[in-house]
């Protein structure tokens, strides 16, 4: 019984650090390449070295961090190449998740998209970077969801969170107008209203290509 009561605090206790760091990350706290001290982050947040370890470890499912065994914990970094490789799996992966949305969207799921529009278009206004790549994300995975399919929001998920973090961290890093580096979502969001599946697969398709352009020093299909 003992064991039962104390799991959800763990896990609570985890959430939270894991919250903590990524937040860190995408606010470019902690930068591309930077080592990610099991001790310094037990010590700032007041817990074991266990809880950051297993915490570290969600962080490295999720893309945002690397282990190297017996070096240490480094946050991602990419290079145009590996920039490249994830976008050419994103731009399928999502044309058809956009595809699928645009058939089975339901009023709810059209609220949620519509809701995470508006956040994007604050954060922009205010030149938030953070709040920025949170909405923003926050958007595509409710596109995800609407596909109605858990195996593909999954691997969108593990494909994409890296690409954000990353392209967020470098936009700050750079001090970029969002109201230029973020394009906008208006013809994604108006094909899966319609619930037109090959518009909306082109309208992603355009989307990631135009928003990751300047990471990649030209179209996709172009060497590095």
């Amino acid at each position: 019984m003992g064991h039962r009561l104390s799991s959800p605090k763990k896990e609570s206790v985890q959430d939270k650090l894991f919250t903590s760091v990524r937040k860190s990350i995408l606010m470019g706290e902690l930068r591309p390449g930077d080592p990610v001290s099991e001790i310094g982050v037990a010590r700032a947040q007041g817990v074991s070295q266990t809880t950051v370890r297993e915490a570290l470890v969600k962080l490295e499912h999720a893309g945002l961090v690397r282990r190297v065994p017996n070096i240490g914990t480094f946050v991602t970094q990419m290079t145009p190449r590996e920039i490249r490789e994830r976008l050419r799996l994103r731009v399928i992966l999502e044309g058809l998740a956009g595809s699928e949305a645009a058939r089975n969207i339901r009023p709810s799921q059209l609220e949620d998209i519509g809701h995470w529009l508006r956040a994007i278009a604050s954060a922009v206004a205010s030149n938030d970077y953070f709040e920025a790549a949170h909405a923003d994300l926050e958007l595509h995975r409710a596109i995800w969801r609407s596909a109605g399919d858990s195996t593909l929001y999954q691997m969108l998920d593990q494909l994409t969170v890296p690409l954000f973090a990353f392209v967020s961290m470098e936009r700050q890093r750079l001090r970029e107008d969002l109201s230029r580096a973020v394009e906008a979502h208006d013809p994604i969001v108006q094909a899966i209203r319609a619930q037109d599946s090959d518009a909306a697969r082109e309208a992603l398709r355009v989307h990631i290509e135009k928003s990751y352009a300047e990471f990649l020093g030209g179209p996709m299909g172009q060497q590095a």
